[in-house]
Protein backbone atom coordinates (compact mmCIF):
# COMPACT_ATOMS: atom_id res chain seq x y z
CA UNK A 1 0.00 0.00 0.00
CA UNK A 2 1.00 3.42 -0.54
CA UNK A 3 2.64 6.02 1.72
CA UNK A 4 1.14 8.89 1.16
CA UNK A 5 -0.49 10.73 3.55
CA UNK A 6 -4.35 11.79 3.12
CA UNK A 7 -5.91 14.98 4.66
CA UNK A 8 -9.79 14.62 5.05
CA UNK A 9 -11.27 17.78 5.99
CA UNK A 10 -14.67 18.19 7.02
CA UNK A 11 -16.24 21.67 8.47
CA UNK A 12 -19.01 21.68 10.59
CA UNK A 13 -21.87 24.04 11.70
CA UNK A 14 -24.31 22.52 14.45
CA UNK A 15 -23.58 19.24 12.54
CA UNK A 16 -24.40 16.97 16.33
CA UNK A 17 -26.57 14.67 14.35
CA UNK A 18 -24.15 13.68 11.33
CA UNK A 19 -20.82 14.14 12.73
CA UNK A 20 -20.68 11.06 14.52
CA UNK A 21 -21.87 8.74 11.22
CA UNK A 22 -19.11 10.32 9.00
CA UNK A 23 -16.22 9.92 11.92
CA UNK A 24 -17.70 6.07 11.87
CA UNK A 25 -17.13 5.77 8.36
CA UNK A 26 -13.96 7.23 7.93
CA UNK A 27 -12.74 5.26 11.06
CA UNK A 28 -12.92 2.41 9.17
CA UNK A 29 -11.52 2.94 6.07
CA UNK A 30 -8.41 0.95 4.63
CA UNK A 31 -6.51 3.72 3.35
CA UNK A 32 -3.45 4.86 5.96
CA UNK A 33 -1.90 7.05 6.17
CA UNK A 34 -4.29 9.43 6.96
CA UNK A 35 -5.05 12.53 9.01
CA UNK A 36 -8.94 13.96 9.89
CA UNK A 37 -8.95 17.14 10.03
CA UNK A 38 -12.52 19.08 11.45
CA UNK A 39 -13.25 22.79 11.96
CA UNK A 40 -15.61 23.67 13.71
CA UNK A 41 -17.05 27.00 12.46
CA UNK A 42 -18.70 28.13 15.29
CA UNK A 43 -21.62 25.11 16.13
CA UNK A 44 -23.63 26.64 19.08
CA UNK A 45 -25.22 22.97 19.53
CA UNK A 46 -23.34 19.61 20.37
CA UNK A 47 -21.39 19.15 18.05
CA UNK A 48 -17.94 19.84 19.37
CA UNK A 49 -19.03 17.09 22.57
CA UNK A 50 -19.53 14.74 19.76
CA UNK A 51 -16.89 15.26 18.08
CA UNK A 52 -14.73 15.04 21.55
CA UNK A 53 -16.34 11.84 22.06
CA UNK A 54 -13.75 10.75 19.44
CA UNK A 55 -11.12 11.97 19.95
CA UNK A 56 -10.05 8.87 22.13
CA UNK A 57 -10.74 6.32 19.09
CA UNK A 58 -9.39 8.35 16.30
CA UNK A 59 -5.73 9.00 17.11
CA UNK A 60 -5.34 11.04 13.86
CA UNK A 61 -8.38 13.63 14.40
CA UNK A 62 -7.57 17.19 15.02
CA UNK A 63 -10.19 19.86 15.73
CA UNK A 64 -9.82 23.45 14.83
CA UNK A 65 -11.72 26.10 15.39
CA UNK A 66 -13.20 29.25 14.05
CA UNK A 67 -15.67 31.82 14.15
CA UNK A 68 -18.70 31.48 12.02
CA UNK A 69 -17.35 32.33 8.61
CA UNK A 70 -18.95 29.37 6.72
CA UNK A 71 -17.81 26.41 4.91
CA UNK A 72 -15.18 28.41 2.56
CA UNK A 73 -12.92 29.75 5.21
CA UNK A 74 -13.53 26.86 7.03
CA UNK A 75 -11.87 24.53 4.53
CA UNK A 76 -8.93 26.83 3.91
CA UNK A 77 -8.15 26.72 7.81
CA UNK A 78 -8.20 23.12 7.38
CA UNK A 79 -5.99 23.06 4.63
CA UNK A 80 -3.55 25.24 6.01
CA UNK A 81 -3.26 22.94 8.93
CA UNK A 82 -2.82 19.93 6.82
CA UNK A 83 0.03 17.61 6.68
CA UNK A 84 -1.12 15.36 4.02
CA UNK A 85 0.38 15.33 0.72
CA UNK A 86 -3.59 14.36 -0.96
CA UNK A 87 -6.63 16.63 0.46
CA UNK A 88 -9.38 15.48 0.59
CA UNK A 89 -12.89 17.47 1.39
CA UNK A 90 -16.20 16.10 2.69
CA UNK A 91 -19.06 17.39 4.23
CA UNK A 92 -20.36 16.66 7.88
CA UNK A 93 -23.53 14.66 6.74
CA UNK A 94 -21.61 12.59 4.51
CA UNK A 95 -20.61 8.68 5.09
CA UNK A 96 -18.44 6.47 2.89
CA UNK A 97 -17.54 3.41 2.27
CA UNK A 98 -14.95 1.53 3.86
CA UNK A 99 -12.71 2.08 -0.04
CA UNK A 100 -13.92 5.85 -0.36
CA UNK A 101 -10.50 7.08 0.40
CA UNK A 102 -8.74 4.38 -1.51
CA UNK A 103 -10.57 4.41 -4.29
CA UNK A 104 -10.42 8.38 -4.80
CA UNK A 105 -6.32 7.99 -4.13
CA UNK A 106 -5.21 5.63 -6.53
CA UNK A 107 -6.10 7.37 -9.69
CA UNK A 108 -3.98 10.45 -8.04
CA UNK A 109 -1.04 8.08 -7.23
CA UNK A 110 -0.83 6.77 -10.67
Amino acid sequence: MNNRLVSVIIPVYNEEDTIGDCLRSLLKQGYKPMEIIVVDDGSSDKTLIAIENFKFKISNLKLLHQRHRGPGPARNLGASKAKGEILVFVDADMTFDKDFIKDLVDPIIK
